[in-house]
């Protein structure tokens, strides 16, 4: 049986990754630091190995060598930071995924999955991306084969930001908005996102593929959509995006260019290794929000 390392399995996309995973059937491994949150989460299906601390390489080695995984799905990402307890883009993105590739190399898989993010690029001025390609890095130099992912926008019912929303607009109907209108994303369905990390195992040879869905849409539009599936309106109270630079200078730079696909390099298209075109947006959408 083919055995599979998961890094990252309780977050978001993590939770999909997995259960398509013990669909297929799969030895699942994860790598937790909660795992009464992962039992809860997956039940008894799965082998759980904690390690509270990514950066420690004997504990990283220890669980490979225990395991020796066929193939490692590496997840683990933050959007934002909290300095104060030490989570970092260069600690989470950077530190943790050099401490496994790393440790990697003892055991060689067959092949490793990275979830980077699209938008990457040298030329990128934001944190979160310049620690997203220097991970990417990591991984190459290994000389172990290799599948890199770059999502764009990610929908579906555990989006942070729809959880976010949800009791402010239960209580008042406005938000106040930066004026980004101009900038662009081409969201992608969570769905489509977990069956691109398991594609990734059966893919031919190495690759980085940006994941983008089929419409380009603003975040206001995202937001506005979001909110009509529920049949309700948001009046948006607009602010300058000069005061977003200054009260939130990490994601301004994060947008440094609109984030869709084929600007940020020749990567690899989603419909290479899903074999399909992703599902519509109006679909992904209208999924969201029935839970």
């Amino acid at each position: 049986m083919i055995k599979l390392l998961i890094t990252g399995a309780t977050g978001f996309v993590g939770r999909y990754v997995v259960a398509l995973a013990l669909q297929k059937g799969y030895d699942v491994h994860l790598i937790v630091r909660n795992p009464q949150k992962a039992r809860a989460l997956f039940g008894q299906k799965l082998k759980i190995h904690n390690l509270e601390d990514f950066n420690s390489k004997e504990g990283l080695i220890k669980i490979l060598n225990d395991v020796r995984p066929h193939y490692v799905i590496h997840l683990i990402g933050i959007i934002s930071e909290k300095k104060a307890k030490n989570i970092t883009f260069k600690r989470v993105h950077y530190e943790y995924s050099k401490s496994l590739y790393e440790a990697l190399k003892g055991v060689q898989p067959e092949k490793v999955i990275h979830m980077s993010a699209l938008g990457v690029n040298e030329n990128a001025p934001s944190l979160y991306h310049i620690t997203k390609l220097k991970a990417e890095k990591e991984l190459i130099k290994t000389g172990i084969p290799y599948v890199i992912l770059r999502p764009s926008f990610i929908l579906g019912p555990e989006q942070l930001l729809f959880a976010k929303l949800k009791p402010i607009l239960k209580k008042i109907p406005l938000l106040f908005f930066p004026d980004i209108r101009n900038y662009y994303f081409q969201p992608v369905d969570v769905r489509d996102v977990a069956e691109c990390f398991l594609k990734a195992i059966e893919y031919d040879d190495c690759g980085i593929f940006e994941l983008c869905g089929d419409e380009k849409v603003s975040l206001r539009k995202i937001i506005s959509d979001f909110v009509k599936q529920y049949g309700k309106q948001v009046i948006f109270i607009p602010f300058p995006k000069s005061a977003l630079e200054f009260f939130a200078p990490e994601k301004f730079k994060m947008m440094w260019k609109d984030n869709t696909c084929g600007c940020f390099g020749d990567a690899l298209p989603i419909q290479k290794i899903l074999g399909r075109h992703p599902i519509p947006y109006k679909e992904s959408i209208s999924w969201t929000t029935q839970f």
